[in-house]
């Protein structure tokens, strides 16, 4: 399959689209083996960074789940899928660039299907690259979306049935229940097995 060609991915939650990926990230194989990183529930509070908090998966999908329900969730997602983007080894160029072309057609075209609002400079940069592999390429947009996230949904966030749900579940402890968000509905795109550019690397799971 050629890098040129469109990424195709479709929303589907017909039952027989069972067998789909929910992101991208899961259809390149990217998992939080090895990455995950867990801050004491003590330390979820308004006074840490929030770009150290998003780093716990946890309060990650708790806060998205909050952005998703006032209609704000493009930010979080396109945080979530970079976070993605940079569990790829440097010198895995192809999976880089898929990752990098799905982030650039789903948030920073124009008119995409969850556009983020970013400064033209910024978007134009990214847009004009030459390089879909370098390291830093979204970053700049990571920080404009960090600051407009601690602006317009931080402070609520805090007073909100999420956070109390996400201390909830984190005092159970670690054999309590996974996580699962309050009433989470993730606003993301299902990707076909057959979509999937490593199709056949993945063929079992689809199985």
């Amino acid at each position: 399959m050629s890098i040129s060609q469109p990424l195709h991915s479709q929303i589907s939650l017909g039952k027989q689209e069972s067998t789909a990926f929910m992101t991208m990230g899961e259809a390149l194989g990217i998992t939080d083996r090895g990455s995950v990183k867990k801050i004491n529930a003590t330390h979820f509070d308004s006074n840490q960074p929030l770009d150290k908090l998003l780093e716990d998966k946890r309060f990650r999908m708790s806060f998205m789940s909050f952005a998703d329900s006032c209609l704000a969730g493009e930010s979080v997602h396109f945080y979530e899928e970079v976070y993605d983007l940079k569990k790829i080894h440097l010198d895995d160029s192809i999976r880089r660039i898929y990752m990098a072309r799905h982030i650039i057609e789903k948030y920073i075209d124009a008119g995409a299907e969850m556009e983020i609002n970013i400064s033209h400079r910024t978007r134009q940069e990214i847009l004009g690259t030459p390089d879909l592999t370098h390291p830093n390429l979204f970053d700049s947009a990571v920080s404009e979306i960090l600051q407009l996230i601690k602006m317009n949904l931080a402070k609520d966030y805090w007073s909100s049935l999420h956070f109390a749900k996400l201390k909830e579940d984190i005092e159970r402890g670690p054999n309590g229940p996974e996580l699962m968000p309050l009433d989470y509905s993730p606003r993301v795109t299902f990707v076909r097995c057959t979509d999937d550019p490593f199709y056949e690397e993945h063929a079992a799971t689809c199985n």
